[in-house]
């Protein structure tokens, strides 16, 4: 068998799953569909097929964290499919709990496993067996170490075979062994990110611009945040999480979230959309996608319906934002915003926030749109080119050992 080690960081998120692998990222929507039969109907060129892998992630899963084999579309590939897809409900499925960052990961680690097999061997002529490190999280709402345990542990529990379709006969079977998985509290490989790059020195570049130049600093590093208490608002698709860190430690008393985010914004314009659009119905990562891609001919149908429900959201993360103040009394250094769903946000956000900022002598750092949605994953991958990983996972492993004997 082909041998292929890999460490991966894993972004499970409601709308989107973000995998990075030496610096590389791959972004899927999350979303699968289960299905009966191998929807390809020739072979495809194996080059090729290798190379756009991920547009058309087919893959036969078997895995003691899943209750039975099934077969499934992954990703994009489902979106584009015909019939309904399955993705988390919003604001009612536990991450630790479900199915589909199960499949989602298992999916896109091993089609990376395939390319990375792909390198050595161009016929693809034998199975593959993959061995992963992985580091990934959990909501801080939703954390705690039992949860974390739970959850890791439906990855390396046993060894999981995926079967990845590369045409109507070419398979590859690929075993994941997950090594050790390190499930991090949220709102940590942020604060990670935020103050170190993926080589451990303090982290430095344009992502900072707007924040110097509002605050007037010059030089200015990562260093800053080591060592703030820090009120993060992370907007996604169905939560908006609200935890408090200090420095590096989160403060598990004061994890707060809602039931916020684009998706719901989303969803409360789905008939409406359809109906602009003369179709009989879509579901909320059609419209999801739409908003995300500029050039898409419905952009501008689907901004158009969904600010007013924006604008909702908004004024509930507000709502909980100045709670969550009141809570500490304001004692908070910086509020630093993030998550694909601060993007489209903006707008309505900012503003509200920076009044908010001013009048309780706080610092806003509203993350840049082009770091918004990665900034968590950097963060984790950061854990796994340093020695944070490698001293979590040596000191699990030692305790192991110990409680054997």
């Amino acid at each position: 068998m082909a041998k292929v080690e890999l460490r991966v960081a894993t972004d499970l998120g409601n709308s989107e799953v973000a995998l990075m692998e030496s610096g590389q990222l791959t972004l899927q929507p999350s979303t699968v569909v289960k299905t009966n039969k191998n929807p390809f109907y020739e072979d495809l060129v194996l080059a090729t097929a290798v190379k756009d892998i991920y547009k058309q992630l087919v893959v036969s899963i078997t895995s003691p964290a899943l209750q039975a084999p099934a077969l499934y579309l992954i990703g994009d590939f489902a979106t584009e499919g015909p019939g309904y897809y399955t993705n988390t409900v919003l604001g009612a499925t536990q991450k630790h709990s479900s199915d589909v960052p199960i499949v989602m990961a298992l999916g896109m680690i091993a089609a990376k496993a395939v390319q990375k097999a792909y390198e050595k061997d161009p016929t693809l002529s034998e199975d593959i067996t993959a061995t992963v490190d992985m580091t990934t999280g959990l909501p801080v709402r939703e954390f705690n170490q039992d949860v974390a345990k739970l959850f890791a542990s439906r990855f390396m529990k046993g060894i999981h075979i995926v079967t990845v379709m590369l045409g109507k006969e070419k398979q590859v079977k690929v075993e994941i062994d997950f090594d050790f998985v390190q499930v991090f509290p949220e709102a940590i490989p942020v604060a990670f990110s935020l103050a170190f790059n993926s080589e451990n020195n303090y982290r430095k570049g344009e992502i900072f611009k707007e924040f110097q130049e509002e605050y007037g600093y010059n030089p200015f590093s990562g260093e800053y945040f080591t060592d703030k208490r820090i009120l993060h608002i992370d907007v996604g698709d169905g939560t908006t999480e609200f935890p408090i860190t200090d420095g590096f430690s989160p403060n598990q008393k004061l994890a707060q979230g809602t039931n916020n985010g684009i998706g719901h914004a989303a969803e409360n314009i789905l008939d409406e959309y359809a109906s602009r659009i003369f179709v009989s119905s879509v579901q909320r990562q059609d419209v999801s996608k739409v908003l995300k891609q500029k050039t898409h001919k419905y952009h501008s149908v689907a901004m158009e319906l969904i600010q007013v429900e924006l604008e909702k959201q908004a004024q509930e993360i507000m709502r909980k934002a100045r709670q969550q103040l009141d809570t500490v009394q304001n004692n908070i250094d910086v509020i630093v915003v993030y998550g694909g769903g601060s993007i489209l946000l903006k707008p309505h956000l900012y503003d509200l926030l920076k009044e908010l900022c001013e009048q309780r002598q706080i610092q806003l750092f509203y993350v840049p749109e082009a770091y918004a949605s990665t900034l968590y994953v950097e963060g984790l991958h950061n854990t796994l080119v340093n020695d944070v990983y490698d001293d979590i996972k040596a000191a699990v492993k030692e305790e192991e050992k110990k409680a054997l004997k």
